[in-house]
Order: C-alpha cells, then structure tokens, then sequence
C-alpha cells in the first residue's frame, strides 16, 4: 500500500505548502484587503485548522481509507465517482500555481525572457515523481526543510530592517475587504484536502493530531510574518509587487558590493514551489489510481502532466484573465472540495465509525527494552508475534510431534520384527542340539 509518515505530513504543512503563498497571493490579498491582508490571511488559516482538526479526528476513530469508507457506506461505484470528481479538481487546482510559477520563472531566473517551452522540463519531473505515490511526496518533503528554513530565514532578515510595521496600522479598516481577500484567496489555501486521503496510509500514534496542527499553524505563522514583512516594505504599492518573493528583499544595503546575493535564497525557494507544484497533480494520480486501479500510475502521471502542459501553453499570455476566473468567479469549487466535503466525511464517517480506537502502543527499541528472564523469554516473544504466525507456529509445532511419533512408532515396530525374525531362526539350532545330546 502507498504509505507516508506523520513525520512527512508535518513537514509538508510547516514548509512546502507556505510556499506557493510567496508569488501572486501577497499583492491579490493586498488588492483586495489593503493593509488588513494578515487578519484576511488569518480567517484562512483558521478554516483551514479546523478542516485539518476533523480530519484527523476521523482518523483516530479508523484505519480505513477514504476509498474504503466511501465504499462501505454508498458502494463502490459511488466511491469511484467521487474519486473522479477529486481527480478533476486536483488537476483544475493545479493550473493557477503552475502559471504563476512559470511567470515568475521567466520574469526573475532569467535575464532576456526565454522560449516557452523552457519551463517544459518541469513537467517530466511532476511526471516522474507522480508515479512514485506518495513516497515521493514524503521525500520531498524531508528536503525541503532545510532548503525552505534556511532561505525564509535570510530572506526575511535581509528583508526586516527596510520593513515601516506602522503600515498596517489602522487594523480592521476593511470590513468587506477583508472577507473578499479570503474569499478570493480560497485556491491558495486548498491544501487541507489532502489530509482525507492520507487516511490509513500513515502509522497512526497518540497526539498525530496535535503534531499537524502545530506543524500548520508554524507554516501559518510563517506566511503571516512575510505579508507583514511585504506589506511594511512596498506599504501603498504593493499590490504592485506580482512576484512578492522577489523583490521583498532586494533594497537591502547589506551586499550592495556582491550584488543581489539573496537570488541564491530565492532559487532554493523556488525548488521547494517546485515540490509543492507537484502535490496537486500526485492527488489527482492517486485518485485516479484509486478509480481504475487497472491504469496504473504511470499512465494518469503522462496524462495530467501533459494536459497542464498543453494548458500552460494555451494560456501564456491569459494569466491576468485566468487569475480573476479562478479567484473570482470559481471560488466555489475550492469552498466544496477543500471546506466542505472534509468536513462532511468526517462528520458522516467519524460518527459512523463509533468511539475513538487507541492507537497502537509503540514498543522501545531492543536495546531499550526489558529482558525478560530466560524461563519467560519464550512466552514473551510469544506474544509479540501476530496471531496468524502464532497459528502457523502452533501448527507446525503439532506437525512435528506427529512426525516425531510415527517415526518412534516405525522405530519400535521395526525392533519388534527384527526380534521376531531373530527368535525364528535361533529356535531351530536350539533343537538339533537337543536331538544331538
């Protein structure tokens, strides 16, 4: 089965999702929200804790996933509709991030402005990695840790001391502002979705839930204190500012003599986006694995790479007019896909499911644990196997006594005819020597 840690989760939630939140999104919610962007980005956030708190509630009362619940409770075909369902949304929610990245690609990283097809490389790697499951995913996540806290760290440092924090001063001027900004802001904030198909597919241990959430709100806080940061720098003009992440800290006097030294902050950014592009279209792969499991990965990861692909391509010159369609008009669809129908499932499933099960007991590690006593070793290693092997251990162990037995049997028998065979020969020449005498 396609497994991913808890560990991986956390780490997903507290560096690569933040990072798609550092191109476009500073300067929409500014447009719209204007100096009270963060208490925008803030009821965001909290919608998205409280998705992530049901699901994880639901996953401390089953180990099924949520394939298995859905065919449990509707059926199979059922199950499969809605997983075809997320598969098109996955992908649908894909295309925005992947535009804007593919601007902010040829607009920063390079000097003259490239040929389109040189951000098709991109698209073999989400190929490649797609295919792998969520292993892949998990991976990525492990290494954009580093990458991702080292590069926030000295970008904000560098970005800090030109920040005027009076800017965002006076709080709640914006009512309808700032509604609007999380509204428009839904597709940024998608990623609570995806913790309702990782159900049954992580070791489920005490405090899961706590360590997401806590893994959540420090991505949160970290998105938080680069609007601020952003919003301190450009104030009025930032809604001006499209590729926020690249211009929040190139004012900075610190290496004027070196040039713009936090590129190289801004390209190990840019490979944790890379990660994070790649999630929704690992979703829609899973989903559509999960609704045919006769296609394989391979081939859904060719389609949904090549689709955006030839999207991207059609939409070069559209990404202002594919932006409002997506923030403006299609809120929608991110409020039921990513809000609504977690909710719903887990309500509907974790009420069904009854009482919250315990989570299994880790055991210490061998050189931690207790040895038992040499008469008790036995039973203790007894109970530590699986039932199934006990059975299968049991049997063989009632096998060899059997064997053991008809090998005695055979033994004993075969002793008894070989002194019978004995006394039948020995008997005639104890009676010719009588006749003799």
């Amino acid at each position: 089965m396609d497994k991913i840690k808890l560990r991986q989760i956390c780490f997903y939630f507290a560096c690569v999702a933040p990072s798609v939140k550092f191109i476009v999104y500073p300067a929409t919610l500014t447009y719209e929200a204007g100096n009270d962007l963060l208490l925008a980005a803030l009821g965001s956030f909290l919608a998205q804790g409280l998705v992530l708190a049901a699901v994880f509630w639901l996953s401390s009362r089953t180990d099924k996933t949520f394939f298995a619940l859905l065919q449990g409770a509707f059926g199979k075909a059922a199950a499969r509709a809605v997983y075809g369902a997320f598969a098109l949304y996955f992908l649908f929610s894909a295309l925005l991030p992947m535009l804007e990245q593919r601007s902010f690609v040829m607009l920063v990283l390079y000097e003259n402005v490239p040929s389109v097809l040189s951000y098709a490389p991109f698209f073999a790697v989400s190929a490649f990695a797609c295919s792998k499951g969520f292993k892949a995913l998990g991976r990525a996540a492990d290494l954009a840790l580093p990458l991702f806290c080292t590069a926030f760290a000295v970008l904000i440092a560098l970005a800090v001391p030109e920040a005027d924090f009076g800017a965002l001063l006076p709080v709640a001027r914006r009512g309808a502002g700032i509604f609007r900004g999380g509204l428009f802001g839904l597709n940024w904030h998608a990623e609570c979705a995806y913790p309702l198909f990782f159900l049954g597919r992580f070791e489920r241990n005490k405090g899961d839930a706590a360590k997401v959430l806590l893994s959540f709100a420090a991505g949160a806080a970290a998105v938080l204190l680069f609007l601020a940061v952003f919003y301190g720098v450009f104030e009025d003009i930032a809604v001006l500012r499209q590729n926020s992440i690249a211009h929040i800290s190139k004012y900075t006097t610190a290496f004027t003599s070196l040039g713009r030294i936090d590129l190289l902050f801004i390209f190990a950014m840019t490979l944790v986006n890379v990660f994070a592009l790649c999630v929704p279209v690992q979703m829609c792969v899973h989903c559509t694995h999960a609704a045919l499991p006769r296609c394989g990965r391979l081939w859904p990861a060719l389609a949904a790479s090549g689709a955006l692909l030839a999207a991207v391509l059609l939409l070069n010159y559209s990404f202002l007019e594919m932006q409002q369609l997506v923030t403006q008009r299609l809120w929608a669809v991110f409020l039921l896909f990513a809000y609504a129908v977690p909710l719903a499932a887990a309500l509907l499933f974790g009420l069904r499911e009854g009482k919250a099960r315990p989570a299994p007991r880790r055991r210490a590690p061998q050189s931690r644990r207790k040895r038992a006593p040499r008469s008790h070793r036995g039973r203790e290693q007894a109970r530590r196997i699986h039932p199934r092997k006990c059975r299968g251990r049991e049997r063989a162990r009632r096998l060899h006594a059997e064997k053991h037995l008809r090998q005695k049997r055979a033994r004993l028998h075969t002793e008894k005819r070989a002194r019978a065979r004995s006394a039948r020969q020995g008997a005639p020449a104890r009676g010719g020597r009588e006749e003799g005498a």
